[in-house]
């Protein structure tokens, strides 16, 4: 592909990406009207579409940083001082456990709060940790042997694009959690419910940009069975982790193939996280749960941190 091209394709979808961010702006509450599926008075969304992809919408983050830190893994048995290299790998095979553990807890705390069963989610918590850290252990397993199966030619891209990956994941998702809180903005779920109890009247919807601040849900919400982030519409949490499903696309950057199977391979994994990902955005609207800026923003924000994260470490990072 010439530069020439490749700059025409980015305005072109930079272009496209602006021009519906900019509508959604002024039809937020609009869109989310007309893709909606609440019940009269409930928080939570009982379409089993949407449901689905609440659950698992968090998957893709813990994948890329399973498979990067099993790659990073393989890479500490490399070091010649043996103890270092032990500990690291250990330090390694802790944080993949880690990874998938939480998201097994997590996907399972959805089907509870979708059981209206929370309470019960926590009485088990510990229960579950135990045996998510055990079923983990497996998994890790299991991403370790597909990483040592990796032939060794592809090992010094890997541990560069492993480290821009864990970046990726640290920057966009604190940043997406920092936003929340700063900006305040009441979920269309939350306002709905409110409104349906004769107790908001669209005072409380703000704009993507108007900043509230953290605003907390009162005891009286709770009751109501509004979630304590009913305050966090902007930007979408579960966007942005599915949406680190476009590090998998950036792998054949870092691999030594031809630029033909490079190009092939990278075009395959883009189509597939794009449509993934507007999929998933597409159910955070419908669930009530974010507007359509909410994950319009999410999506290109995660996407420009893994384009940043990927140049920044191919331009500190020399393995030797």
């Amino acid at each position: 592909m010439t530069k020439r091209l490749k700059i025409c394709i980015t305005a072109t979808c930079v272009a496209v990406f602006l021009s519906i961010f900019i509508l959604a702006t002024f039809f937020d509450y609009q869109i989310s009207e007309a893709i909606a599926r609440l019940s009269a008075g409930k928080y939570l969304s009982d379409n089993p579409f949407g449901k689905f992809f609440e659950v698992v919408g968090e998957v893709p983050m813990y994948l890329v940083g399973a498979f990067a830190v099993s790659n990073l893994a393989k890479a500490s048995l490399k070091i010649k001082n043996k103890i270092w290299a032990y500990v690291l790998f250990a330090l390694c095979v802790v944080g993949g456990v880690f990874a998938y553990a939480l998201m097994l807890l997590r996907a399972t705390e959805y089907v509870y709060e979708h059981s209206h069963a929370l309470e019960q989610f926590e009485k088990i918590k510990s229960m579950l940790v135990l045996g998510y850290a055990t079923i983990s252990i497996g998994l890790v397993s299991a991403t370790l042997i597909l990483a040592f199966k990796i032939p060794d030619k592809h090992l010094k891209g890997l541990i560069v694009y492993s480290v821009a990956m864990l970046l990726a994941i640290a920057l966009s998702q604190g940043g997406v959690q920092g936003i929340k809180v700063f900006m305040g903005r009441q979920r269309y779920r939350t306002m709905k419910v409110l409104e349906y109890y004769g107790l908001n009247n669209l005072v409380d919807y703000t704009k993507w940009f108007e900043i509230n601040g953290k605003r907390v849900v009162t005891e009286e919400m709770l009751v109501l069975g509004i979630a304590k982030d009913g305050y966090k519409s902007f930007p979408s949490g579960h966007t942005c982790s599915w949406a680190l499903i476009f590090g998998f696309a950036f792998i054949p950057d870092f691999l030594a193939i031809s630029e033909k199977k490079r190009l092939f391979a990278k075009s395959i994994l883009l189509v597939f996280a794009t449509v993934t990902t507007l999929t998933l955005a597409y159910t955070r609207i419908l669930v009530g749960a974010h507007f359509a800026t909410d994950v319009l923003f999410a999506g290109a924000w995660t996407y420009l941190f893994i384009v940043f994260s990927t140049w920044l470490c191919k331009k500190l990072i020399k393995v030797k």
